[in-house]
């Protein structure tokens, strides 16, 4: 039996608390009726495919792990353009980028997103300021973005003190600035501190933002770029799991983790719902965040609310920042068995740490949040369009496959085993790609059938209507999924991409009930 899935977007009325976040979502089961569709037209024809995307996002990234970052582009039908990977891989080559970015036609670019320290050689130096400046004059509208990592170095300072001069003058739009090291230790508490003071000073406060995960800027900065772009800003409610997780400090920033939720719900170009004593907050979106400090049998009350809020046809992604493999294994195999994988919007999981006095990442909270935002303004404001709305569909579906692939399967059950394989191999320095290759053969091995029960088991012949702007809706199918792909970026098990293709299919559209 295949299951039917709803795509709209339309805020409702909320009537609790922000403090007693499950009880929002009980209270919103009451408020979202579930959706009933009449039979479908069967199609005559197949949707054309367009040979061009919506919009164009030039993207000059930290490292070569790109591919799910394109998929996210691809959720709001944007063309991600790269620069080549021999500029990037084995390591930046500054003044090479530098020249490819020169020769990009902005006039077809819809913004640009610029790691300022792949463009620097040692600091952000002055081929790559004047290259910045030059972009700006080439295009003085074009949102221009950057992102930095913070560190207690006087290279990293450097450069974000640079960073702050171009925003101050204009040639920067944006600014993000990831903590990379915690704010527990005093040389990153200065280096915080200096630079706030200079922002103040500045009066460029709303042109640059702080962030406590590490990795997680580009996806951010996509996601904030597409929803100015199309003048969109999902109201987004964050549910958390235990009282004590959501007030956990586990991160290198040192603060609360609704203060951190908050403030990545902002920088990805969503909003916080406005909290009136007399009227009821509209809600597009319920961020469910499984957080560190929940029980078994919170843990248990959460996902049943979660389930009954999507079931109601909310839109619902999660984010699991729960710190151990058993707390992951048993929240995700509660969501196996209410097959609700593909009723997500989006899905993302920390990797478990086995210290329990180390820093928790929220990068995945980062993540989750960009497809979210990105899928909630590609459906708003590309729904006329039918070729647009099966690319969006088709890219979605891999997107968020890919995610459980990825910090689920590989991250808990196939990258464990690879690393007890990699420490027992005896590696020919002769030639190091035999290793490489052996143990992608392997990972392969090991994730292909997983892969494969949990697209049979969750995906398959699943069918998403998704709301037209004539009031009409169009049937999407899943079929198969192929050619599953491994590659590792360098010889630890931990940098690797995962790739996979999710054949999907027009299958009509859903008349407008009367």
């Amino acid at each position: 039996m295949s299951v039917k899935i709803c795509h709209h977007f339309a805020g409702k009325p909320c009537r609790s608390s922000f403090r007693a976040c499950l009880c929002v979502a009980l209270l919103l089961i009451a408020l979202f009726p579930a959706s009933r569709f009449a039979q479908r037209k069967r199609p005559l024809l197949q949707p054309a495919t367009k040979s061009y995307f919506a919009g164009k996002i030039i993207l000059i990234p930290r490292d070569g792990q790109l591919l799910q970052l394109r998929l996210l582009a691809q959720v709001a039908d944007q063309d991600l353009v790269l620069p080549p990977s021999r500029f990037l891989d084995p390591k930046p080559q500054p003044d090479k980028l530098i020249e490819w970015a020169k020769g990009m036609n902005l006039a077809e670019t819809n913004g640009v997103i610029i790691s300022l320290e792949t463009i620097a050689a040692t600091a952000l130096d002055a081929p790559a300021t004047q290259a910045l400046k030059q972009l700006r004059a080439q295009q003085p509208k074009l949102p221009l973005y950057g992102f930095a990592s913070l560190d207690a170095s006087a290279t990293s300072k450097q450069i974000c003190q640079t960073g702050l001069e171009l925003i101050a003058d204009g040639t920067l739009n944006f600014l993000l600035i990831e903590q990379a090291e915690p704010l527990s230790e005093k040389p990153a508490q200065i280096a915080r501190a200096r630079l706030i003071g200079d922002i103040a000073s500045r009066q460029i406060e709303d042109r640059v933002a702080f962030d406590d995960a590490p990795d997680g800027a580009a996806a951010s900065l996509i996601a904030r770029l597409v929803a100015r772009r199309y003048n969109q800003s999902p109201r987004i409610l964050a549910a958390y799991s235990s009282k004590e997780g959501q007030t956990s400090t586990e991160s290198r920033d040192t603060i609360a983790l609704n203060q951190s939720i908050g403030a990545k719900i902002k920088l990805t170009g969503g909003a916080l719902p406005v909290q009136d004593s007399e009227t009821a907050p509209a809600i597009d979106l319920l961020l469910f965040i499984h957080a560190p400090q929940t029980n078994e049998e919170q843990r248990a009350a959460f996902t049943k609310v979660l389930t009954q809020t999507v079931e109601r046809g909310m839109r619902v992604a999660v984010v699991d920042l729960s710190r151990t493999k058993a707390a992951k294994e048993s929240f995700l195999s509660e969501l196996r068995n209410q097959k609700l994988l593909d009723k997500l919007i989006a899905y993302a999981s920390s990797e478990p740490v086995s210290n329990p006095t180390s820093d928790a990442t929220r990068e995945a909270a980062s993540r989750a949040l960009a497809q979210a935002v990105m899928l909630f303004t590609s459906l708003r404001s590309l729904r006329n369009d039918l070729d647009r709305v099966f690319r969006i569909d088709r890219a979605q579906v891999g997107l968020i496959f890919s995610r459980y692939l990825q910090d689920w399967a590989y991250n808990l059950t196939v990258r464990p085993k690879l690393d007890v394989y990699i420490r027992e191999q005896k590696t020919d320095s002769n030639n190091p790609d035999d290793a490489i290759e052996r143990t992608e053969k392997l990972a392969f091995d090991q994730l292909q059938p997983i892969a494969q029960q949990l697209f049979d088991e969750q995906f398959r012949r699943n069918t998403h209507a998704i709301l037209l702007n004539s009031g009409e809706r169009a049937e999407f199918r899943i079929s198969l999924l192929q050619r599953l792909q491994i590659r590792f970026i360098t010889s630890k098990a931990s940098q690797v991409e995962i790739k996979q293709n999710v054949h999907t299919y027009y299958e009509g559209i859903v008349p407008i009930t009367k």
